[in-house]
């Protein structure tokens, strides 16, 4: 996690806000503090077979006590990042919402399945007329083995689908090839799911059964029930599936905004019936081209706070290339996320991203506003989120100064680093350090050793430098200084005058290979053969010097 902050705008940072080793050691979240209100910044577990129920609800709560701590201590709360959950329906794309299909069935027995009664959908009278015959085939289910091939590389991948016994003779595959078998069956399994709390040893059900999602449904009747719903009839299931309620952290972050005093989900306060805004899709399966992605990003914030909002006329979200008529609608939606078809996907082949064209890269740009900032597909598979406060929140917020307590210090770990040379030879520097500062003692004299000169300082940096980018130079120069002394002299008189110029070739090679090693770093003690190359060299670190000093007062950052 990073969180950047301009000089003047903060007091303090904490990486480690939950006091939890365990949880901290993750970095998964930074906390800054800028006087009358902190910021947590964070990156929720996501989940699944990675990160199970428990893992995942254990986070969750100690984000919860350490909000609640610095409320105690009279700090409002903004609540910013990937918090890899969804709060409202219109967060998922309508295919992927999910129902209970035990519910609609419980309806459908008490309007005696819909007889004589025009106000039953036809789609939920087909759903009770089929679903047994749906459990019965489902009771066959399989996952049989597939073998993929990159049509590029031609590579194979042994992949595995689910297969049911429709018929005598008939079978169907449902579903797409996943990894593991358990994977494949996982998407078909409707049991009750259900976890244990660790702190209480008491069982949470996070899903009833026979609970799917839309798209789900569709191929299960089409396939099995030979029933094919048309997209009008999907998007009405749609509209009677939603999230499942019983998903623990749904229903963590509902929790939070509760009540008068509960915390504002910002984009849906000025957007309550924007569809289809999504902040991140599958990028492997290039979701993000046709819009089917979630809202997993989100800023919250204290009630309190929202005086200090910019106002919002509910027409500002980007739209692509250019304003929509109707800036809330799907079709908005997709041409933001496509830039207006401007952004292509890669090929399955192989080969990455398509490079996008400096007119789709622009569509990100525009007014500041509260809502969305579509960054290209290539940047990541999420995009920015983004809040606009009003000009007098400096105001509210004053003048602060950057403590030096500890804990900031350690939130930023960048401060050690003045530049990408002295990065780079981080190491370098740490192991001549260790070297220099051990007292080793000689085992043939038993005398401690002196300090090495400067000379020697320098050869084993030039030495690090040659193992950092495999120099094969340097592994003859270390085979050669394995040799016998005596060997070497006489290697040395043995060899002819013809050999000279290719001394001569080699040690040219050498020079020319140190110059552009010394180049790259920047480094102003470079060895030259004259005094005016020596005068031009350290010219040119002067400057570089002087213009890093300005791009570090004029970036102004803190954290």
């Amino acid at each position: 996690m990073c969180t950047y902050a301009k000089v003047g705008l903060v007091q303090s940072a904490n990486s480690t806000p939950f006091n939890n080793p365990e949880l901290d050691s993750q970095g998964r979240c930074i906390m800054t503090n800028h006087g009358k209100f902190v910021v947590f910044n964070v990156y929720v577990p996501c989940g699944g077979v990675k990160t199970p129920m428990p893992e995942k609800m254990k986070f969750l709560k100690a984000l919860s006590d350490a909000m609640d701590n610095q409320r105690q201590e009279g700090k409002h709360v903004i609540l910013v990042g990937d918090m890899n959950l969804k709060s409202d329906k219109r967060d998922v794309q309508w295919g992927h919402r999910s129902l209970n299909v035990d519910e609609i069935l419980y309806q459908m027995k008490q309007n005696d399945n819909g007889k004589d009664n025009e106000s039953v959908p036809k789609w939920k009278i087909d759903l009770a007329n089929h679903w047994n015959k749906i459990e019965q085939v489902l009771e066959t289910k399989e996952a049989v083995p597939r073998q993929t091939t990159n049509p590029s590389t031609k590579e194979k991948f042994n992949r595995f689908k689910v297969r049911v016994k429709v018929g005598e003779n008939h079978y169907e595959e449902l579903g797409s090839n996943e990894d593991s078998a358990e994977e494949a069956l996982c998407y078909y399994t409707f049991d009750e799911g259900s976890y244990v709390d660790p702190d209480t040893d008491e069982t949470i059900v996070c899903r009833k059964k026979n609970r799917l999602c839309v798209v789900t449904l569709v191929e299960l009747m089409h396939k099995i029930a030979n029933v094919k719903w048309n997209v009008d009839t999907q998007r009405q299931v749609a509209e009677e599936a939603g999230l499942n309620p019983d998903h623990p952290p749904t229903q963590w972050v509902r929790g939070l905004m509760e009540g008068n005093n509960g915390m504002v989900d910002v984009f849906r306060h000025f957007y309550p019936t924007a569809e289809a805004r999504f902040t991140v899709w599958h990028q492997f399966q290039q979701k993000r081209y046709t819009n089917e992605g979630t809202r997993i990003d989100f800023t919250l914030v204290d009630q309190p706070l929202m005086e200090h909002v910019h106002p919002n006329d509910g027409k500002t979200l980007r739209c692509g290339k250019e304003p929509h008529s109707d800036p809330l609608g799907e079709e908005a939606a997709f041409n933001a996320a496509t830039a207006g078809g401007l952004f292509e996907g890669g090929s399955y082949g192989g080969g990455g991203i398509s490079t996008a064209t400096q007119r789709a890269l622009d569509t990100q740009f525009g007014k500041s506003h509260t809502g969305m900032i579509y960054t290209p597909p290539s940047y990541s598979d999420h995009i920015a989120v983004s809040l606009l406060m009003k000009s007098t929140f400096r105001e509210y917020t004053g003048q602060l100064t950057l403590g030096n307590d500890l804990n900031t210090k350690k939130a930023q770990p960048h401060k050690k680093q003045r530049s990408i040379s002295s990065f780079f030879s981080a190491s370098s520097k740490s192991s001549s350090s260790i070297s220099s500062s051990k007292s080793t003692t000689s085992k043939s004299t038993g005398m401690k050793r002196s300090a090495p000169t400067q000379a020697e300082k320098d050869k084993e940096k030039k030495k690090s430098m040659y193992s950092f980018f495999g120099s094969n130079t340097n592994k003859t120069k270390e085979n050669d200084g394995n040799k016998d002394t005596t060997a070497k002299a006489a290697s040395a008189k043995a060899a002819s005058t013809k050999d000279l110029p290719k001394k001569e070739a080699s040690s040219k090679e050498e020079d020319e290979k140190k110059k552009s090693m010394y180049s790259f770093f920047g480094n102003s003690n470079k060895d030259t053969s004259s005094s005016s190359a020596k005068a031009a060299s350290d010219k040119d670190m002067s400057n570089k010097k002087e213009a890093f000093s300005k791009i570090k007062e004029s970036s102004s950052f803190d954290c």
